[in-house]
């Protein structure tokens, strides 16, 4: 929902205040004209109040100067409705016009509501915006420790891709490549879809995601997923060759966080 100017608000409050009063506020009363317009001090903690929305922050510092406006609010408040109060009763009584001593108290006890309200509007806002800002920091809490938990995995598959290309180079038969290959390609391919949802990557994980899927795809048995038994150790160290080169791209994703 979006917000309505405190400040607009206390204007449509004194209209209401002055349209009920009119008639029973004499034009030469000067003290109650007076009162009436001593609300420069409710009208500046409004506008403060108000620049906290127009700045469109949650963060602590604008809980603290919301709050602040509240309190502000309040003791102007309680000073002008005082004032006011006091000017329209000396005004009535001095006239000796019951009449208009009953209308203003009616319109006193409206105007002091509608600044109720408006005052418990302004601790709502506080109290969302320190919500927020809770919430804010809890994600990034969250979002931290998840960070984390991807770095260790991502760590821990490339540690057994790194393992599984020296053991192909080492013995690089059909047999020790095929007891590594999907598997060992897909582990990485996870990881790296689980990092969609991280931020400060130098790179788009999917790049990489991409350039594994011959390793790690769906699509056959064939090359380079798996070998036939009669594959050359020449033809197996060129595909682990260009494995362990994506690898090397997926260490540098990693390494630029």
């Amino acid at each position: 929902m979006a917000h309505v100017p405190y400040e607009q608000r206390w204007a449509a409050a004194r209209k209401r205040f002055e349209a009920a009063t009119a008639k029973h506020r004499p034009k030469d009363a000067k003290a109650v004209a007076a009162a009436l317009n001593g609300d420069a001090a409710l009208v500046k903690a409004l506008k403060a109040g108000d620049a906290v929305h127009r700045a469109a922050t949650a963060g602590d510092e604008a809980v603290k100067d919301l709050v602040a406006a509240g309190k502000d609010a309040v003791k102007a408040r309680k000073a002008y409705l005082a004032a006011l109060d006091k000017a329209l009763d000396e005004d009535a009584a001095s006239r000796g016009d019951k009449a208009a001593a009953a209308a203003c108290e009616r319109a006193m006890k409206a105007l002091a509501k509608d600044l109720a309200e408006l005052e418990a509007d302004i601790g709502a806002d506080a109290d969302r915006l320190k919500a927020q800002a809770a919430q804010a920091e809890k994600d990034a809490a969250s979002s931290e420790r998840a960070q984390k938990r991807w770095e260790a995995n991502i760590n821990g598959a490339l540690a057994r891709a790194a393992a599984g290309v020296a053991k192909v180079r080492a013995k690089p038969t059909p047999d020790t490549y095929n007891e590594l290959f999907p598997a060992l390609a897909r582990d990485l391919a996870t990881q790296l879809a689980a990092a969609k949802a991280l931020d400060g990557l130098r790179a788009d994980p999917d790049f990489y995601r991409r350039k594994l899927a011959p390793w790690a795809g769906q699509g056959g048995d064939g090359p380079p997923m798996r070998v036939p038994p009669d594959y050359t150790a020449r033809q197996i160290t060129d595909l682990i060759k260009e494995f362990a080169t994506v690898c090397k791209g997926v260490v540098q994703l990693v390494g630029g966080r």
